[in-house]
């Protein structure tokens, strides 16, 4: 056979590939990557990824499996390590991996033997404590923790996944109160890649609810890796921005999250927080009841005191009355007395003081008597003086019209025809021929 006629079929190549894969790489690796695409058959299948640490961009990816015969194997591990998880989507993994080249596809792809879980929860922790110290410098932790906690926080915005355990709990620990809450719930997700913007989208839509006191974000528990969505900037900065208080209840039994230490008050449970959120108005009610004892104290207090005003009042009155009739009995007495021995005196006295009056009066009456004739006098000649009927005796008459008015220019005989002159004697009615002004 020429050279040229020599050929290796498709299988061929792809056995041969995978024996020089296999010469290359005789042992397992350790590799790390991001387990993206996740999908949970019988088998595990999932692509390893490698992102820029600046863009984040994945830069490299390779196909992955566990076999279903090494699940258990890998689920123990990761069920023994120091804070469980399971594995998903978007988290950091370090897997012990051999090299395998699938023929009948032509597919490199990783075989995963082991993983080293303290390697994800390391990465947690790292991103973790770089997220709290970020935030930190931009004062973000403290700024819901300065708003005021409702006394009686009655009406609530709930933040979690609708119809969910946590969902439950919160709710039946509310209804066993028997106190009448109104909570507001925004279904949400709880857990995953959307999470952070679902819960901030959340947070915001309660904000702009002017009937809500404080919002909750509750969820069931779950391993550190299901449970870091919550190390957010995104969540933690919309509690920043919040203007209502926010009460967290996300299940971490060992851990704080970022959400946590963000939030004014965190709890472990939902029902911790429905708890907390009851024990405000047990609070405001008991504190209710002692200021309303005290009020009825201090009014009890009052009214004894003015009772006790009163009294005294009332037998200082009753002395100073008994002591007054007394000496009006005495006054009327003495008057009495005095009635009895100068009624005589008294009568003459009286009349000589009314003889005096009316002697003093007769002057008086006849003094004014003759300065009104004195005045009356005065005003008849002023009287005379005016009097109309003088003035026509000196040669002046007065012209009117047939209704009687006075005419006292030509323009009060315009559309008159006749006019009526009286004389110091009589009366003259006249025909107007010809008018001319001066």
């Amino acid at each position: 056979m020429n050279a040229s006629e020599e050929f290796l079929t498709v299988s061929e190549l792809n056995n041969f590939i995978r024996d020089v894969l296999n010469g290359g790489f005789p042992q397992a690796l350790w590799i790390c990557g991001e387990v993206q695409e996740l999908r949970d058959k019988k088998h595990l299948y999932f692509t390893l990824s490698e992102k820029d640490p600046e863009s984040n961009a994945i830069v490299a990816k390779i196909g992955a499996t566990i076999w279903a015969n090494n699940r258990p194997k890998i689920e123990s591990i990761l069920k023994r390590a120091e804070n469980a998880f399971v594995l998903k989507d978007d988290i950091e993994v370090k897997l012990l991996c051999k090299v395998d080249f699938y023929p009948p596809f032509g597919q490199v792809r990783l075989i995963v033997e082991s993983i080293d879980p303290t390697y994800t929860l390391g990465r947690i922790a790292q991103d973790r404590q770089r997220l709290i110290a970020l935030l930190k410098q931009k004062g973000v932790f403290e700024k819901n923790k300065q708003l005021q906690m409702p006394r009686l926080p009655m009406c609530i915005g709930l933040i979690t996944s609708y119809d969910s355990a946590a969902y439950h709990d919160f709710i039946d620990e509310l209804k066993k109160s028997r106190y009448a809450f109104y909570v507001k719930v925004v279904d949400s997700l709880m857990q995953g890649k959307n999470t952070e913007t679902s819960v901030a989208r959340a947070i915001h839509l309660l904000n702009q609810n002017t009937d809500i006191d404080v919002i909750v974000i509750t969820r069931g528990g779950g391993s550190i890796a299901e449970l870091s969505c919550f190390d957010s900037q995104i969540i933690a900065e919309a509690i920043a921005a919040s203007r209502l208080p926010l009460l967290s209840a996300i299940g971490h039994e060992i851990n704080t999250s970022v959400t946590d230490l963000t939030v004014h008050t965190s709890v472990k449970t939902p029902t911790a927080a429905a708890s907390f959120l009851i024990s405000r108005v047990l609070e405001c009610l008991d504190d209710l009841d002692d200021r309303g004892e005290f009020l009825f104290k201090l009014l009890q207090q009052r009214f004894d005191e003015r009772r006790t005003y009163l009294r005294n009042h009332a037998i200082t009155l009753q002395h100073s009355t008994m002591g007054w009739i007394k000496v009006q009995q005495s006054l009327l007495v003495r008057i009495t007395q005095d009635l009895k021995r100068l009624p005589v005196s008294l009568l003459k006295e009286s009349k000589k003081k009314f003889q005096t009056s009316v002697s003093e009066l007769k002057k008086i009456i006849h003094l004014r008597l003759e300065t009104s004739k004195d005045k009356i006098h005065s005003y008849k000649k002023f009287i005379d003086v005016a009097d109309p009927r003088n003035t026509l005796k000196r040669g002046f008459s007065i012209t009117r019209n047939l209704q009687g008015k006075a005419i006292k220019s030509t323009k009060d005989l315009e559309n008159v025809s006749e006019i009526k002159t009286q004389l110091s004697d009589g009366f003259v009615t006249s025909d107007i021929k010809n008018l001319s002004k001066d």
